[in-house]
């Protein structure tokens, strides 16, 4: 007669979790933070220097072209503060030139005079 082998019998061993597992993915999740706490460190200031940079670029383009804005504009008053402009501007208008008063015959004398 012949025996069936037996092997050793599982119903005494209890189901164990893998130990090293926690630490693992603690290491695994601390190397993570860091590395992107690197990142951050290194790439958040370059991103602000960038657009720092472009802001600076489209204020200087701004301000030129008020400038020029300003040049232009201060050139169309003197234009239109040179006596000749004044002088058409004021005929168009219907303004003609003081007569020349004389201050005797208006009968106003300056204060202080020999009246």
């Amino acid at each position: 007669m012949e025996l069936p082998i037996v092997g050793p019998s599982n119903r005494f061993l209890v189901p164990q979790r893998d130990r090293r597992w926690p630490h693992v993915l603690s290491t695994f999740l601390l190397l993570a933070a860091l590395v992107v706490g690197a990142l951050g460190l290194v790439g958040w200031p370059r991103l602000k220097i960038t657009s720092i940079h472009y802001d600076l670029i489209r204020l200087r383009a701004e301000v030129e072209q008020l400038q020029t804005r300003e040049r232009t504009l201060r050139v169309e008053l003197e234009h239109r503060r040179s006596p000749g402009v004044l002088a058409a501007r004021a005929a168009e208008l219907g303004l003609v030139p003081p007569e020349a008063v004389d201050e005797e015959a208006d009968g106003m004398a300056e204060p202080g005079g020999d009246s």
